[in-house]
């Protein structure tokens, strides 16, 4: 496999309403697709979402990157197999900066393995595998939002006969929605909150053991991304586990949580911790351990990252919850010809055919694109923008 071509695209999506949690309020999202193409014809594609008050990348300084970085490394070059090809992506994570651009890496790593495994007629899950499983149960994930939305969501999600459920909390009407929520749902269903860092441990602490009643099964990051200490003082003192997410960012991040025995779960979103490879190294890291993971996802996913999370949940011994494959519950519009979503309970199953088993539309990429750079050996050129849209 020899690669001729990159396009990479900056798309802006729009939602179908506003999405808040502590840290952001999302009316859209500003989105990263590749696009490879080999010598043989076949192309594959990947995507990344960069978050700045999580990881610190900026768009803009992640486009640079992939054109000036990752483009040249990987354009005209020649992978003989899918181990030659494994080898290649970990030797360029580690000498190309990749953990201050991880959505880029991302999304370059994950066109590649795309176009690998249609290549090679393998899915991306067996490139990473071993694939452990066929099924998987996703979470439905509740914003923060006005009490009689939410009521209407919650419905939504009984109805669907969903079992685990994220609410997002950190404001003064933590106890009324989780009141709520258990007067919808009853206590059969499984419900975690997640803080996005609205509280000091001893806040945490206290809000937490005022939530006891309502039987929350895990907090995701109730603290500071930075206060690893504070994270690990809020595990010592409460009977749930603690989940780390925006404190969760690469393979450092993961050393630093398991040698101060920081948390109990790893949240691990691909775009955030800089594509698949490193999410099975912290993965490996975590189960060496002994603390769990999650897959997580990023708000705006479409169904490109969707389906890598999907193969990457596949290859995973063992997940305490799975989220993502929102597509057009979240999107106004999507870019694919079957979106990836989950079914009633939360179900939802691996994708047919080799690599990431999706259909993207290249015209759906250019009609939602702010710009569209093409990426050739020795030649670059930049096709088009949309910057008034």
């Amino acid at each position: 496999m020899i690669v001729k071509k990159l396009d990479i695209w900056h798309l802006k999506l729009g939602f179908q309403s506003p999405i808040k949690h502590n840290l952001a309020t999302y009316q859209g999202s500003d989105n990263l697709v590749l696009r490879v193409t080999t010598d043989a014809g076949i192309t594959g594609f990947g995507e990344g979402v960069p978050r700045a008050f999580v990881t610190g990348e900026v768009l803009s300084d992640s486009l640079s990157f992939l054109r000036e970085v990752l483009g040249p490394a990987i354009l005209a070059g020649k992978f003989h197999s899918p181990p030659a090809l494994l080898q290649g992506l970990g030797n360029l994570y580690q000498h190309a900066q990749a953990q201050r651009h991880p959505a880029a890496f991302c999304a370059l790593e994950t066109a590649l393995l795309d176009a690998a495994g249609r290549t090679w007629n393998m899915p991306v899950a067996e490139l990473i595998g071993p694939k452990l499983r066929t099924s998987l149960e996703y979470s439905a994930v509740i914003p923060l939002m006005p009490p009689e939305q939410m009521r209407h969501l919650l419905r939504l999600v009984k109805m669907n006969h969903m079992r685990f459920v994220k609410l997002k909390v950190g404001t003064d009407s933590d106890l009324e929605t989780l009141r709520l929520a258990r007067e919808e749902l009853g206590y059969d269903v499984d419900i975690r909150v997640d803080a996005n860092s609205a509280w000091t441990p001893s806040e945490a602490i206290a809000r937490l053991q005022e939530m006891q009643p309502y039987r929350i099964s895990a907090v995701e990051q109730p603290v500071a991304k930075a206060d690893f200490a504070g994270l690990k003082q809020v595990s010592e003192a409460v009977q749930i586990p603690v989940i780390a997410d925006e404190s969760l960012c690469n393979e450092d991040d993961a050393r630093s949580l398991i040698d101060l025995k920081a948390c109990r779960i790893f949240n691990i979103r691909l775009s955030k911790c800089g594509g698949l490879g490193a999410a099975t190294r912290i993965r490996q890291m975590a189960e060496a351990a002994g603390i769990l993971c999650q897959l997580g996802c990023h708000v705006g996913e479409t169904s490109i990252l969707s389906a890598a999370g999907r193969h990457f949940a596949l290859t995973a011994p063992q997940l305490s919850y799975v989220e993502g494959s929102f597509s057009h519950l979240l999107l106004v519009r999507d870019v694919v010809s079957q979106p990836v979503v989950f079914n009633g309970g939360g179900m939802a199953y691996e994708l047919p055919g080799p690599g990431l088993g999706i259909e993207v539309l290249s015209s759906a990429l250019d009609e939602l694109a702010v710009s569209h750079y093409v990426e050739i050996p020795q030649v670059s050129y930049f096709r088009n923008t949309f910057a008034n849209r």
